[in-house]
């Protein structure tokens, strides 16, 4: 009865991973939406910026606990090293196809949703009324290294890793099911939508060997997101470059 429950050396990276996983997202999620840091926000910035540096510093968070905890853990505890989860150079052609085939299929998906008020009421996520080059670019680095960090996280250190202990199509499982319970407080189109990118992502991560394809791909969905419903959010105005 109890030999299910016998240690055998190839459940450690999945054991390391998956607790990792769990510790890093709980802190993330928990630090990143507490109300010490929208009374951090408020006590130091008010007005309209408090929502636009709450946001701004929740991808800080999830900066750390999703990507450099991690990051930590395979330098520190685990046997193989950073190519081994997706962190290697571009060298296969097949990245680009994923990634352009992917795009052919968002990118329209997106630009359609883009013109429906219920689309700009959630996006862009910084909801502040007018925008202008500075805050762009600190959206768009933000989100950069924010989702370098995540994707890191699903398609690098959980999927590698587990497909260590058991093999493809688990681990492409494991992964799916945790990426779509992550995305649940968003909604129900959200969260079933995360059901198939998901399940493309880890296939194009298995198949290159690489996290890029996932990261560019989730970039930008992110930005186009963000920038289309900009575009389209008659209550939200974009300064724009003064003249000389």
């Amino acid at each position: 009865m109890f030999k299910s429950f016998i240690w055998k050396p190839e459940y450690f990276d999945s054991v390391v991973v998956l607790s990792t996983f769990i510790v890093g997202y709980f802190l993330y999620w928990f630090l990143s939406n507490s109300s010490l840091l929208v009374s951090f926000c408020k006590k130091n910035f008010g007005g309209e910026k408090t929502q636009s540096i709450n946001i701004l510093l929740q991808r800080l968070i999830g900066t750390v606990f999703l990507g450099i905890l991690p990051l930590s853990v395979v330098l520190g505890i685990l046997p193989e090293n950073l190519s081994d989860f997706g962190i290697k150079p571009l060298k296969s052609i097949f990245v680009i196809y994923w990634i352009l085939g992917i795009y052919a299929i968002l990118i329209p998906l997106i630009i359609s949703s883009s013109r429906k008020p219920g689309f700009y009421s959630i996006y862009p996520l910084i909801r502040q009324k007018k925008w202008n080059r500075k805050l762009i670019t600190s959206n768009t680095v933000s989100w950069g290294i924010y989702l370098l960090a995540y994707e890191f996280l699903f398609r690098g250190f959980l999927l590698f890793g587990c497909i260590r202990s058991f093999g493809s199509w688990p681990s492409i499982l494991i992964n799916v099911s945790l990426y779509f319970c992550v995305h649940i407080p968003y909604g129900f189109w959200v969260s079933l939508g995360s059901i198939p990118l998901g399940i493309a992502l880890c296939i194009s991560s298995i198949h290159t060997g690489t996290i890029w394809v996932a990261f560019f791909v989730h970039l930008l969905v992110a930005l186009l997101n963000d920038y289309t419903a900009l575009r389209a959010n008659p209550e939200i105005s974009v300064e724009k470059k003064a003249a000389h």
